[in-house]
């Protein structure tokens, strides 16, 4: 890899002598051969690495159709929760009833003891 990238940059040194200008002062000539080596390698390696317009409509489909399916997902699990925060609340009130049935009979039974007692004194 590193006889590659060597290569790559002996190439572009090489295109980049023919076009640069003519620098007097070799501090200009060390910085305006160092711009053009690193820029032609930038944009080769982004060439290299930009997907094609199909791969990214692709992924944005693939995506699309991905956050579709989990947003169903959601809505039903959304519907789930409800539907057993409703039972719930059912349940504790069905609880609540018979507490106060259950309740209401002792206190008749008691108060029944109590009257049949006082008859008897």
């Amino acid at each position: 890899m590193l006889t590659a990238v060597s290569v790559q940059a002996a190439s572009t040194v090489n295109a980049t002598d023919d076009t640069a200008p003519s620098a007097t002062s070799p501090a200009a000539a060390a910085e305006a051969t160092a711009t053009a080596n690193t820029a032609p390698n930038n944009t080769l390696l982004a060439a290299q690495l930009q997907p094609s317009n199909k791969a990214l409509s692709d992924a944005n489909q693939e995506l699309l159709s991905r956050n579709a399916q989990l947003q169903r997902q959601v809505n039903d699990l959304q519907t789930q929760a409800n539907v057993l925060v409703y039972e719930s609340k059912g349940q504790l009130f069905l609880y609540g009833a018979f507490t106060v049935l259950i309740s209401l009979l002792v206190g008749i039974f008691v108060s029944w003891l109590v009257f049949v007692r006082r008859e008897r004194w």
